[in-house]
Order: structure tokens, then sequence, then C-alpha cells
């Protein structure tokens, strides 16, 4: 459930906007509708939406499963569009883990694809981490 929303009316002046909400995997959809309607509304064609809500969604996955060293953490979607680029930060409050296992194509079970998706799907993808958790910021032109 999302339990804070800043947010103005969805059109092109309105080039800023937050989402809040907590660690539950329900809210993952929300949050992909989310973007997907912000990047639709500021000129994004339906091939470059799509890959805005799946490089997020993956990213927003991330600080779901991993973001929370509690049980009920919070999540903050930033969307900022300017200068005909949008540019998207999913922050949470956990430790990124810096595991880096080679694609065995024989493990079925094997998962940690989200950062190569969010590689391949935007024009550029950062990872900060600090003491107070890790933000994923991911950016893609017009």
């Amino acid at each position: 459930m999302v339990v804070a929303r800043d947010q103005k009316l969805l059109n092109k002046k309105n080039n800023y906007q937050q989402l809040k909400f907590t660690n539950d995997p329900r809210n993952l959809s929300k949050a992909r509708k989310y973007v997907e309607d912000f990047a639709a509304n500021h000129g994004f064609n339906e091939e470059q939406v799509f890959d805005i809500k799946v490089a997020t969604g993956e990213a927003v996955s991330n600080a779901i499963e991993h973001g929370s060293p509690s049980g009920d953490s919070e999540i903050k979607i930033s969307l900022d569009f300017s200068q005909g680029c949008l540019e998207i930060s999913v922050a949470d409050v956990g430790i990124f883990k810096r595991i880096i296992k080679i694609d065995d194509q024989e493990d079925t079970q094997h998962r940690g694809r989200g950062i190569p998706f969010m590689l391949a799907l935007m024009d550029k993808v950062t990872i900060n981490e600090n003491k107070n958790g890790t933000t994923v910021k991911l950016v893609k032109k017009l």
C-alpha cells in the first residue's frame, strides 16, 4: 500500500514527483505503473516506457527484497524530467551486496540479473551506497 505520495497533476509542466511506500512486495506493480504514467506523460514512446518500467521494476524489486534491515522500511522513488532526460532514483535503507556471479546456463535457480537488465535498458545506471542506505539512479534520454 502506498503510504505517502507527493504528486501534482501529471502533465509536462510537472517535471518532478516523488512516491514513498513500504517494502511490501504488493507495492511493486503500483510503483511500476507510477513510473510508466510519468514517462508516457513526458513524451517517451511505448518502447522507451517499457524499458523504463522494467528497469525501475528491477531496482524496486531489489529495494523491496534487500533494502530493508527491519520488516517495514520505506522505499522512495523520485522522478525528475529536465532537458529531455528522465532521472529515476530508487532509495532504500539497506546495504548493497556486491556479489557478482558468472552466469551459469545450467543453474536454473540463479538470480541476480537485475543490474544487467538495468544497464541494457537505460542510458545510465549508478548505484550509490552509504551507511544510510542504497540509491539506484536510472537515466533515460528522450
